[in-house]
């Protein structure tokens, strides 16, 4: 299982869970370390493509069953590692994308063609 991580699980980890899906054809999940469990992105900035995602947080459980889990910035990386070292060698980064929560839904657009862009080359 491939396992993207970000902070709250509303935004950039769904995302990139979803292109990877789109893109390589095998399913991807996504998680949060700070999530609040089944909390949803606002309608107005919500890329269809996460049209009834809700956040999940991130357990044990998931970190067990991941062959590869990719966080959405190095920081986050870093973070998970220290909290989890057991798993430390298939915590990976992305290269960092900026949250665009707050900023409207052109930020929004734009995280998501950077997120498809890195998703894309990964193989």
């Amino acid at each position: 299982m491939i396992l993207f991580v970000d902070y709250n699980d509303v935004c950039r980890a769904p995302l990139a869970a979803a292109w990877y899906t789109k893109l390589h054809g095998k399913k991807a999940y996504s998680a949060g370390i700070y999530a609040d469990e089944g909390a949803a992105i606002c309608d107005a900035v919500r890329p269809a493509m996460l049209d009834g995602h809700c956040a999940r947080s991130l357990s044990g459980a998931m970190l067990d069953k991941a062959e590869e889990i990719w966080c959405v910035t190095a920081a986050i990386a870093r973070h998970l590692a220290e909290e989890q070292p057991r798993y430390a060698d298939k915590i990976h980064a992305l290269e960092d994308i900026d949250d665009p929560c707050g900023m409207g839904k052109q930020a929004y657009e734009a995280c998501a063609a950077e997120i498809r862009k890195q998703v894309e080359a990964m193989r």
